[in-house]
């Protein structure tokens, strides 16, 4: 349920208030680096019921003082979003991506977001190519300058041309993972590139402002101690910087975009976030909008909780074979999937219960011959499509008699 209109104008009105509450109960917060369980709730694709309290997802190392061209901008109510990123950022087949929680919540409060920027697409993670439109929905803006792969080192030396070209007025960034993890940059060059960003982004619009996140939680950071470390050490560098590059004309902000994921619960393969990963990255960024730069209220608490996996259900079919005790099945495969489960009864010898087959499927096995079945039972079989660990939507019900 949502607050009324009337607490968002008193919202509004006491808003330089609320970030100083905020600043202080957030002083002497530490780097979240592994966050808590989602809490269930009812979900849909608009959110829910409005936060009582100040996300974690605000960072307090750089809070500038709103400029007056920030106030105005509030008062006028739109602003031009460029979201910088990397495969976090973009997502792939099947995603709704967290650019898409952000601009469908800036857009419910009263924001005229314009999201700007080169791309417009997913990466399709079973055919390894950009440039797939299978978004969960796809009924946002969804410009940006986020690509799998994308890198700090290389994109401080574009990122001035994109910022002449598209003139964001904000950039949302959420960059170095790659950097640190495929090509071992030393944490002096992070430190060295995050700078360069920021002075080539104010060459080209010296009023910009800047959001950026903080490297989220993955698998690897679990599993090796050396690469944490040394995301630990670039994500401190980014406060660091923000606070010390931080202008009143070109302010610098943090989001703590990682201190609510789980890395079981919200990543589907370990670093790329499913739909409630998405939300909780969303919401770090929302909230630094709202508290240091005027855009939007904080994002809403608490958290929905988004059914995950691929949400399209298989259409499977079965064909008994000429080869005794054997039937092909044949499905089509949802956006995203890059794994089915294949579940079986055999009600001729009073199974009631669908068994789950001992090894999953990769698209690359569909058509799959199911074999040892008994001549003359029949059988009945539902497949399930999984992107990752996330498994989703079931197929439809289909029966044979083994032959």
């Amino acid at each position: 349920m949502r607050r009324s209109w009337s607490w968002r104008l008193r919202t509004v009105r006491n808003l330089g208030q609320l970030g100083l509450r905020r600043a202080a109960a957030m002083a002497t917060a530490s780097i979240a680096v592994a966050g808590c369980s989602a809490v269930a709730s009812g979900a849909t694709d608009d959110g829910s019921p409005k936060r009582q309290t100040a996300s974690p997802g605000i960072s307090t190392s750089s809070q500038p003082s709103p400029s007056a061209e920030a106030s105005d901008l509030h008062k006028v109510g739109s602003a031009r979003i460029m979201i910088v990123g990397d495969s976090i950022t973009e997502g792939s087949s099947g995603d709704y991506t967290w650019q898409y929680w952000l601009y469908k919540h800036l857009r419910a409060d009263g924001v005229k977001a314009r999201m700007v920027g080169p791309y417009h697409w997913l990466f399709n993670n079973v055919t390894k190519r950009e440039g797939s439109q299978s978004y969960a929905n796809p009924h946002f803006q969804n410009a940006n300058d986020a690509t799998w792969g994308m890198t700090l080192f290389r994109e401080k030396n574009a990122i001035g041309a994109k910022v002449a070209r598209y003139r964001p007025d904000y950039l949302l960034v959420l960059l170095g993972l790659d950097d640190i993890y495929w090509y071992g940059t030393s944490q002096p060059k992070m430190t060295a590139n995050l700078a360069s960003f920021i002075k080539a982004a104010r060459r080209a619009r010296p009023r910009i402002r800047f959001v950026f996140g903080l490297i989220p939680p993955d698998i690897h950071q679990h599993t090796n101690a050396s690469f944490a470390a040394s995301i630990a050490s670039y994500n401190s560098d980014i406060e660091a910087t923000a606070m010390r590059l931080s202008t009143s004309d070109s302010p610098v902000a943090v989001a703590r975009d990682g201190a609510d994921i789980n890395v079981a619960a919200d990543l589907w393969d370990g670093t790329h976030p499913n739909p409630n990963g998405e939300i909780k990255i969303a919401a770090a960024y929302a909230d630094v909008l709202a508290a240091n730069f005027h855009v939007g209220d904080a994002y809403p608490t608490p958290f929905p909780v988004m059914p995950t996996g691929p949400r399209i259900r298989p259409r499977l079919n079965v064909t008994p074979l000429r080869k005794a005790g054997q039937a092909k099945l044949s499905w089509t495969l949802p956006p995203g999937a890059n794994g089915f489960r294949i579940f079986q009864k055999d009600t001729s010898q009073q199974e009631t219960k669908f068994k789950q087959l001992p090894f999953p499927l990769s698209p690359a096995q569909d058509p799959w011959t199911a074999g040892m079945l008994t001549p003359g039972d029949v059988y009945y079989f539902q497949v399930q499509a999984c992107k990752g660990s996330d498994c989703g939507a079931f197929s439809n019900v289909v029966s044979v008699t083994a032959p």
